[in-house]
């Protein structure tokens, strides 16, 4: 009896190492392409660099000879030209002989327009078109400036003698950034012929009466003297951006006592 259990308890120990052994791998079909792929395909634009970039990885299991990239570009200097995409580690493709086919390319572009890229993939044996792609990427506007908050005095009262400082700050923001705020300025009006003067610069240089660069607040200084004469003067500022947007003019006065 004693054995009989013991040769159970064996059978079930087999049993169980069985059961725990490993697994092996099934045999997977090697993937075909006998119709030509373009996959994994990417359009890109850096605003910074103005440059365009573009991507496709073929599958196929023929030859081919080469891959076109036919552009349309709404909004920028060029609008309908071809580019030839690599695999060579060239001309923006970042490794050779990947399977990534890739091309940049400069293109200005127009920046206050709103812009379209439309990428048409061409893939060739010889002159036999195989296959084709489409692509688009929509580009916004930069959009305009706008001036947020003036600070100045309401009053200045003028020295007896000498001359008195005045500093004028501008705060200004952008839809695509303040970055995109490259200058200001304001002009002053004359008080017997209405007309405006030339611009006054303010400036975001973290000098002249401006605290801190880049901040997107700009400041100009001012002198007044006995010699002023008392009156109300009236001041408008603008702001303008990368794209050469203005903004609205701002208004705004300080009164001379």
């Amino acid at each position: 009896m004693k054995n009989k259990k013991t040769l159970i308890l064996l059978l079930i120990a087999s049993l169980l190492i069985w059961a725990c052994g490993p697994n092996y791998p099934e045999e997977t079909a090697e993937v075909s392409y006998p119709q030509a792929q373009l996959v994994n395909r990417v359009l890109s634009y850096n605003e910074l660099r103005s440059e365009m970039h573009c991507e496709a990885v073929v599958n196929y299991d023929s030859t081919f000879t080469e891959l076109l990239a036919v552009v349309e570009a709404l909004g920028f200097d060029e609008d309908t030209f071809s580019l030839v995409l690599n695999d060579a580690g060239l001309q923006g493709d970042a490794l050779a002989n990947d399977g990534i086919y890739s091309r940049n390319t400069v293109l200005n572009r127009i920046d206050s327009l709103d812009g379209r890229l439309i990428i048409k993939y061409e893939l060739y044996n010889e002159t036999q078109l195989i296959q084709t792609a489409f692509d688009t990427l929509e580009l916004f506007a930069n959009l305009p400036p706008e001036i947020i908050e003036i600070t100045m005095p309401d009053t200045i009262v003028r020295p007896q003698t000498g001359t008195k400082d005045l500093i004028i700050t501008l705060k200004a923001d952008d839809p695509n950034g303040v970055h995109d705020v490259v200058s200001a300025y304001f002009q002053v009006q004359n008080n017997t012929s209405g007309a405006w003067s030339n611009d006054f610069p303010m400036n975001d240089a973290g000098e002249a009466g401006d605290l801190v660069a880049g901040d997107g607040i700009f400041s100009s200084g001012l002198q007044i003297s006995s010699q002023n004469s008392a009156a109300t003067n009236y001041f408008r500022f603008r702001v303008k951006d990368t794209a050469a947007n203005f903004s609205d003019w701002a208004l705004d006065s300080v009164v001379v006592r």
